[in-house]
């Protein structure tokens, strides 16, 4: 058996698994937009808002969300599936017991009893088991992988719902501001009317005004509602009609861009990159798993057993070896290994993809929050100019030089910019939230244990 074995090790060839692949396209050395921080923040990412009301609720969210339950019971299933696995290498032992006897015309010839305990391993020559053990192992950690995504999206869902309820706290704010000079400036055009310095048609036109922003009120309440639900199913509970933001939220300000590093950094940063690359791995263990099946199989089996028979009493053990060499599958075997390779050209090609998409997550969203700096700023100087603009109007209005329409289309237009202010403040938030989750941000969660 020691010659047979050594002459088919020589001519066999078992396969090397690579542990850290590579994506096909590698990206560039920089991104395009450059970050004044040198040094990544050791912190939850969200910590950088400074807003504690958003930290307790990420925080419940991240222990008792459903979906981080899910993350944990495939975690668990993935766990098990390794330790199975790795079983599959020790040698397997089993208690065994037999009782034999027989006779003719009444006489007992023979009598054999044993008990005892049996052996049988396989001598992973080729590394098929192993492969096998390696292959689960990374599936597990792609698992855990998984689950740090799950916290990762769960956390930027929440502080997207939150700050999407304080935007309709804000508007709610501001319409409220703006009936309010509606109202003023509805009781000076009907002061003027009944001094007969005005027509009626400005009133008309006025409480027309007047109406148009009240219209506004119900809409942007529906909406606060569908946020604040949002928020209750995140954080693992049926809405409840419970307000979780109130009038004294505001949006945070946010400052300069975080470490940003190169774009190979989101290789070892991004946790849905490092599940693919663990799936990629055990798609290439698959591929040995598979070879190793086409080469010979040894097999050690044996056993120590007490036996009481006939003609012995006593203790007794059997050692055997053996060893199979697949012949004629019909290309079964090699059919298995083409199917393996193929797997792992998909999921190379899958993760190849996932990291040029990832870059341009980042690439983008640099982008986005740079151009939605300036438009900020733009939307800033054009509502100073409408401020002045309906300050003068109004005062030629009261002073009878004008009549009221140039006070009413620039009243409009400084409402509709004030709201579209606060629309694109959400904005710039949501473009840092989007930041934060293309570089994937760090989310260290201290139990995150599923629901209770």
């Amino acid at each position: 058996m020691a010659l047979l074995t050594g002459a088919l090790v020589s001519g066999c060839q078992s396969h090397t698994i690579d542990r850290s692949p590579a994506p096909i396209e590698r990206g560039g050395v920089a991104f395009s937009i450059a970050s004044p921080a040198t040094i990544p923040v050791d912190e939850n990412w969200w910590l950088t808002f400074n807003d504690a009301k958003l930290d307790s609720l990420i925080a419940k969210a991240l222990d008792d969300n459903f979906d981080i339950m899910r993350g944990l019971a495939r975690l668990d299933q993935a766990d098990a599936l390794t330790r199975k696995a790795g079983t599959a290498r020790l040698p397997q032992v089993d208690l065994e017991a037999s009782m034999l006897k027989d006779w003719a015309d009444g006489d007992t010839r023979n009598r054999l009893n044993t008990v005892g305990g049996a052996l049988a391993w396989e001598v992973d020559v080729f590394n098929r088991l192993g492969s096998a053990a390696l292959a689960r192992q990374s599936e597990q950690a792609a698992r855990m992988e998984d689950l740090r995504a799950i916290r990762l999206s769960l956390s930027a869902e929440v502080t997207n719902a939150y700050f999407d309820a304080v935007e309709q706290r804000s508007q709610l704010a501001l319409l409220d501001q703006q009936i309010i000079l509606d109202r003023d400036l509805l009781e000076l055009t009907a002061l003027r009317f009944e001094a007969g310095l005005t027509a009626s048609v400005d009133v008309l036109q006025q409480s027309s005004q007047l109406a148009e922003t009240e219209s506004l009120v119900p809409p942007t309440e529906a909406l606060l509602r569908v946020s604040e639900n949002r928020l209750d199913v995140l954080i693992g509970q049926a809405p409840d009609a419970v307000d979780r933001v109130d009038d004294d939220d505001r949006f945070v300000a946010i400052g300069d861009l975080p470490f940003i590093g190169v774009p190979s950094d989101l290789l070892l940063n991004r946790p849905d990159l490092r599940s693919l690359r663990n799936e990629l791995v055990a798609a290439d263990a698959e591929i040995g798993q598979a070879i190793a099946e086409r080469l010979p199989r040894i097999t050690l089996d044996g056993s120590f057993f007490y036996a009481d028979g006939s003609e012995f009493s006593g203790p007794a053990g059997m050692l055997l070896g053996s060893i199979v060499q697949p012949l004629v599958d019909w290309g079964a075997r090699k059919a298995e290994v083409e199917r393996s390779r193929a797997l792992y050209i998909e999921r190379l090609a899958i993760f190849s993809q996932a990291y040029l998409s990832a870059i341009e997550d980042v690439e983008n969203t640099l982008y986005q929050e740079r151009k939605q700096r300036e438009f900020l700023d733009r939307l800033e100087r054009r509502r100073g100019f409408l401020e002045r603009t309906v300050e003068e109007t109004r005062d030629r209005y009261t002073n009878g030089l004008t009549d009221f329409l140039p006070v009413l289309d620039a009243l409009k237009e400084l409402q509709r910019i004030e709201r579209i202010i606060v629309r694109q403040k959400r904005a710039l938030l949501g473009f840092r939230i989007q930041l934060h989750r293309a570089l994937g941000g760090r989310v260290n969660a201290a139990s995150s244990g599923g629901p209770k």
